[in-house]
């Protein structure tokens, strides 16, 4: 399993689909918080990025489609403008969320 990073645009619309899209895309194995464990903290990632372990690129596009078809059959009107996925290795981050290891 390897991690990958999606970021993308979602159109504006009312209601705004947004919290429903995250909802299900962490169904389907999306997080919007990255563990830093030289820290001991989870760091919150910005509005529109998720991360996840998907077998391969096709496994973590499916999920995110999966997720934005789910969250408008809820809603009745998601748009992706955009979206950008890609094999995450390592990354450098920081975020004004933090939340201490329980």
């Amino acid at each position: 399993m390897a991690r990958y990073i999606a970021v993308y645009d979602i159109a504006e619309t009312y209601p705004d689909p947004h919290s429903e899209f995250i909802t299900q895309a962490e169904k389907l194995g999306w997080v919007t918080w990255v563990w830093a464990p030289a820290r001991q903290k989870w760091y919150k990632l910005p509005n529109t990025t998720l991360i996840g372990e998907f077998a391969d690129r096709d496994a973590a596009k499916a999920a995110f489609n999966d997720a934005a078809k789910a969250a408008r059959a809820e809603v009745g009107k998601l748009t992706i403008e955009k979206y950008f996925i890609a094999d995450y290795g390592a990354g450098a981050f920081d975020s004004d969320v933090t939340a201490d290891l329980e």
